[in-house]
């Protein structure tokens, strides 16, 4: 259960545009719990701000970054791998992170001290301290040839504690034993790896088929015979959105005045509401018409390239040869 506020824009008073402040937030506040108490309903005391759910995956995305690295480059490719892009420039005051396809920036300060561009920096020195500059190389092995004291050791992983004793003590150098020595000691070997899930490419993704499935329906419900009829269709709805508007504009026109009935107000918001259900409807049938026409382009450069370039000429008969 909740309450809105609604706001004149324009005061019909002295004509002055409305301008929120940043004060106004707790004066809605008092008036909406004033209400609620005189109507027993609930009150909350001590609201907590709703934060974003994208701040947490982005926490939890700098986290693997940070054990996945320990040189800012690596941290920069460990993001860029699950999906964010890490921007610190020098000449810029703050440090941000926004997802790979697209959504605003967010300063690192805002997800809280400990994701700061200080707090990441320690957090990197002390992995470069442990396990040298080569930590994203040892997670992350490319398929190109390392020289076999940096190779990954993530091929332990699932393997037997003698096996991994015989690879380990006959195969490599002393340090390297050493090493492998103390991360089965920390538990660090053998370890699986977590599969990664790339989120923002995810959340892509689902908003590509979502549109592709509204712009399906369309074409269902109206049963379109052929490309022509949706933009006829298109143009129908244009018309009756320019009749709409203007029945608003004059709706707007006689609220102006002193004497205005209070029922204006919602026949305009009724044909604010028809309004923006065509200019929904519209943009579904423009992105129909530009699949298809995508779709049948596809096509034909598709069959161009499948016939032969040069078609081979048939073979005189020795009948046709002697005439």
């Amino acid at each position: 259960m909740h309450n809105h506020f609604v706001i004149n824009s324009v005061s019909y008073v002295d004509g002055k545009k409305y301008e929120q402040r940043r004060s106004q937030y707790a004066e809605f506040r008092a008036a909406s719990d004033k209400l609620c108490r005189e109507y027993g309903l609930s009150v909350v005391e001590q609201p907590k701000a709703k934060e974003p759910a994208r701040y947490a995956r982005m926490r939890k995305a700098i986290d693997q970054a940070c054990e996945d690295a320990s040189t800012a480059e690596d941290f920069h490719r460990a993001l860029y791998r699950q999906g964010y892009i890490f921007g610190s420039d020098p000449n810029r005051k703050y440090a941000t992170i926004r997802a790979r396809d697209g959504g605003r920036a967010v300063r690192l300060y805002r997800l809280g001290e400990e994701y700061d561009l200080a707090a990441i920096d320690d957090r990197l020195r002390s992995n470069y301290l442990l396990y040298g500059p080569r930590l994203y190389e040892l997670k992350h092995p490319s398929r190109q040839y390392t020289p076999k004291r940096y190779r990954s050791k993530d091929t332990y992983a699932g393997k037997g504690v003698l096996q991994i004793f015989f690879e380990v003590f006959f195969g490599e150098s002393q340090m390297h034993r050493l090493y492998l020595y103390y991360c089965y000691q920390l538990g660090i070997l053998p370890k699986k790896q977590q599969p990664r899930i790339n989120r923002p490419e995810l959340e892509r993704i689902w908003k590509d088929t979502e549109k592709i499935l509204a712009e399906h329906a369309f074409v269902r419900d109206h049963k379109f015979p052929s490309l022509q009829a949706i933009v006829d269709y298109r143009k129908s709805l244009s018309q009756q959105m320019k009749s709409l508007t203007a029945q608003r504009a004059e709706v707007v026109k006689q609220m102006r005045r002193k004497d205005a009935p209070p029922e204006l107000a919602d026949q305009r918001m009724a044909l604010t509401c028809k309004i923006t259900e065509l200019r929904k409807e519209d943009k579904i049938a423009e992105e129909a018409i530009k699949r298809i026409q995508r779709t049948r382009e596809s096509n034909r450069i598709d069959r161009e390239n499948r016939m032969p370039l040069h078609p081979r000429p048939r073979r005189r008969s020795r009948e046709q040869e002697r005439e």
